[in-house]
């Protein structure tokens, strides 16, 4: 699971205008981007994957859309969770009461009762 990821696609953040903050983590070898890039390194199916992503940020869910295409078309169950919440406030709020909570809490136990288990404290 991927709280509001930033960074799933480090190639295309550094081709295109970005922070300056992703210099100062990526530098500006474009193998070392490879490398460090989740969409670039998933090359085969992997365990299920839930992107949480602010809807308040432009970027984020379109980003998180286009990281979970890849494990979907590998043949990995992954979804994009669209949350009305801060980057700060996705961090915080998870396992607080509420719609946000039950929906990952949803997916974790449509996983099986071992993942449900560990998450619940079983």
């Amino acid at each position: 699971m991927a709280l509001d990821g930033a960074a799933l696609d480090v190639v295309q953040i550094m081709q295109s205008r970005h922070l300056r903050l992703y210099d100062r983590a990526f530098g500006d070898d474009c193998a070392g981007w490879l490398a460090a890039s989740p969409l670039q390194q998933l090359q085969a199916p992997a365990a299920p994957f839930l992107a949480v992503c602010s809807s308040r940020r432009a970027d984020a869910c379109p980003q998180a859309q286009a990281f979970v295409d890849k494990p979907v078309a590998l043949g990995t169950r992954a979804q994009v969770l669209p949350e009305d919440l801060s980057h700060e406030q996705i961090n915080e709020q998870l396992g607080a009461p509420g719609d946000y909570t039950t929906e990952v809490e949803t997916f974790l136990r449509s996983l099986g009762h071992d993942v449900a288990g560990t998450f619940d404290g079983r």
